[in-house]
């Protein structure tokens, strides 16, 4: 059995709300590994090792997205919600959603335009005032269906166009790779974290991997993630560019990676043609 893209992005599993991705990637790694655990942050975390013990490597990767909780049910049987992880409030109206455990189905929406004040027309759009309607005509109704707390992820398709893929959580991709290197022999003694709450907000992006990295202590680290695609609508100052290839980054929010670290794999990079 190989891992799907489809699979993995269709997956649900907003930060906090793991278990269905820690259920579909065990069965895959467990043999690639001499041992694994699933620890108290819900990370994935596999140990293989390596022909010498001088070094603790770590590679990784998130398994989490973005996605939503529910906050309140009114009494009009809408569904309030707030936002787990960083959205941007003006793409989520008229977006399918689906709550829960039994994945209840619904559509994400707000006052409509006719009935807003010229105020309110104008104004960037607030979580706080977005709804989901989940074809409840009361609170006593919704509840039936969804509960305070529960899980709210993105009702999206995976497909493919002409090579270009498109689906909500393209960043899991990495558990991917981090699987493929899974099967190489290692130099060193390896930990291979699937990482979770990657996308809760915290001093440094990456809760789970930061709790990992803490535990393992490693001299050195590989995340593989993916970037936003700069080339849109001009590629003039596009630093990423669809199609090109991958990805080495420099610097985030939080870190400066180190120059040497950085000139290896360039150059193993170069000397594999990718």
């Amino acid at each position: 059995m190989a891992f799907s893209m489809g699979r993995l992005s269709e997956l649900n599993a907003v930060s906090g709300f793991e278990i269905d991705a820690i259920r579909y990637i065990i069965p895959l790694i467990e043999d690639k590994c001499h041992s694994f655990e699933v620890d108290s942050m819900g990370n994935i975390v596999a140990f293989k090792k390596g022909k010498s013990d001088k070094y603790k490597i770590l590679i990784g990767t998130n398994i989490d997205e973005v996605g939503f909780i529910v906050s309140e049910i009114t009494d009009t049987g809408f569904v309030k919600f707030k936002a787990v992880g960083e959205i941007d409030p003006r793409t989520l109206v008229s977006k399918t959603v689906t709550i829960g455990k039994s994945k209840v189905p619904g559509v994400i929406g707000m006052k409509a335009i006719h009935l807003q004040k010229k105020e309110e027309r104008e104004a960037a759009v607030k979580v706080k005032d977005l709804y989901i309607d989940i074809g409840a005509m009361s609170k006593e109704e919704a509840e039936k269906y969804v509960s305070l707390g529960d899980m709210i992820a993105f009702n999206t398709k995976f497909g493919e166009t002409n090579d270009i893929i498109k689906g909500k959580a393209l960043d899991r991709f990495g558990v991917i790779p981090v699987a493929l290197a899974m099967s190489e022999t290692v130099e060193y003694d390896t930990y291979f974290v699937f990482s979770a709450q990657r996308e809760v907000p915290c001093s440094v992006m990456g809760r789970g991997m930061k709790i990992a990295s803490y535990r393992i202590n490693p001299d050195f680290a590989f995340i593989v993630d993916t970037v936003n695609s700069e080339d849109f609508p001009d590629r003039k100052y596009a630093s990423s560019i669809l199609g090109e290839g991958g990805v080495i980054e420099y610097m985030d929010r939080a870190s400066i990676a180190d120059t040497m670290f950085i000139d290896e794999i360039k150059a193993l990079s170069k000397r594999n043609n990718i």
